[in-house]
This record gives structure tokens, sequence and C-alpha cells, in this order.
């Protein structure tokens, strides 16, 4: 006899309500981030008027090195699933789905909410933390890649209910939203002439950030979560180039 499987009300925020079974090797949320209208604007604290106030600006310290071996760490498969069509110029929006699965046996935590405003304190002017799942669309060629198409993010902490899930090994989540084949710098355009695009995938980054608002300026560190990470499979693409 099979064991039984308890069910379970989806996320808000799933594109359906319909109920879900706690199993393994299942889809266990979804989000379609170009039906929704994200809150992502962060409230100020009022300026006080002191002349270190009157300063604007942002600072950014984005801590990315991972060691290149890390042992008894969760494992995710990003795959591409679809795009909204097969051929492309730069400068255009792609819709794209893809799927993240927990590959290994340590359950990992992701966030899956596209409100990051919803996580920052009710006073702006307190440090605050939250973790973002980056999801990015590559493009690639024969010997080549780059991650200049753009992509999109979700968030969530553990002191917000609904915005952090929980991937158990064989579980994944469903996502769609929209990228950009951005404008390559001068040394990519020269090189994408001689080696075309013919391919796309998707890659997923966890990190976590710490943000500080003042009146007029921004102060963020981001901190990338070292986890094991395969791709599934890539969708076959034209990319048109200004030069082609």
């Amino acid at each position: 006899m099979p064991r039984n499987c308890l069910p379970s009300v989806t996320l808000a925020i799933a594109v359906t309500a319909a109920l879900v079974i706690n199993c393994p090797a299942q889809e266990i949320g979804s989000v379609d981030l170009t039906e929704i209208t994200a809150r992502t604007e962060f409230r100020r604290p009022p300026a006080t008027g002191k002349a270190n106030q009157a300063r604007g600006g942002a600072g950014f310290d984005d801590r990315f090195n991972c060691p290149h071996s890390v042992s008894n760490i969760a494992a995710l498969r990003t795959t591409l699933v679809s795009l909204d069509r097969s051929s492309y110029q730069v400068g255009d929006e792609p819709r794209f789905e893809v799927t993240v699965e927990n590959l290994g046996p340590i359950p990992l935590r992701i966030p899956f909410s596209p409100h990051v405003a919803d996580l920052q304190p009710e006073d702006p002017a307190q440090k605050f933390s939250y973790s973002e799942l980056q999801v990015e669309l590559w493009i690639a060629g024969k010997e080549w890649r780059s991650n200049s198409s753009g992509g999109f993010s979700l968030y969530g902490d553990d002191d917000h209910a609904g915005t952090v899930l929980t991937l158990k090994q064989g579980e994944w989540v469903r996502i769609i939203g929209k990228g950009k084949f951005a404008l390559p710098t001068d040394a990519e355009l020269v090189f994408l002439s001689a080696q075309s695009v013919d391919r796309a995938y998707a890659e997923v980054s966890l990190i976590r950030d710490e943000t500080l608002l003042t009146a007029e300026a921004t102060a963020r560190v981001r901190h990338k979560v070292c986890i094991g990470q395969t791709w599934g499979r890539s969708i076959p693409i034209v990319l048109a180039t200004p030069q082609q």
C-alpha cells in the first residue's frame, strides 16, 4: 500500500488556489510575476536637517565570493521551461517560465514573495535584512555564455509569514516573469558577430541582503549564499544583434 500524502493549501500568491500534495517529486508553489504589480518602493525616514543627511546617493557592497568546494550544501536545479517565442532582437523583453527544484537531501528555505517593500520594518530608519532569490535568463553560444538577458527576483524573511517556502528533496516551484535582452558591450558585440547566440537557459542565485535607508541615501550589503547548482534543459533561440 502506498503511504498517505497530506494535502496542503498553496501560497496565496500561487497562480492557482488548488490543493497540492506533500509527496516527493512535486510542485509546491507557483507565481506569475507578469500578472502582479510588485510592491518594491521602500519608505524613507524624514530628513533631520543635519549636514550628513543632505548627501544623497547609494552605497552597495556585493560579497559574492563562494568557496569552490563546499560539502553538505543544498543543491538546486533550475530549468528553463518555456519562452514566449524563439526569435528575438536585442532590447526585447522575453516572457519566460522556470522551475527551481531541490535535488539534495537538505531542505532549503527560499524567498517566494514579489513584494520586497512588505519586508521593511515599521521604523524606516531601522536596518533590516531579507533573502532574495534572483532568477536570470542567460544566453549562450557554442563556447560562451552571458547573463545580459535580465531577470527578476523574489523576496522573503522568516519573520514575515507567507514569504518563504521550504523546498524538500524532489520538490520544486514554478515561476513566470520577464527578462530583457540588453545591448551588449562593444567587446561582446564584436564577439557575438562571430559567435551567434543559439540557446537560452536560466540560473538562480540565493542572496542575503542587509539594507539601511536615510532620507537621501541607501546602503546595502549583499551576501551570496553558497548552494550547489545544476541546470536543466536549454531552449534554442535566435537573437539578432544591431550588426546583424
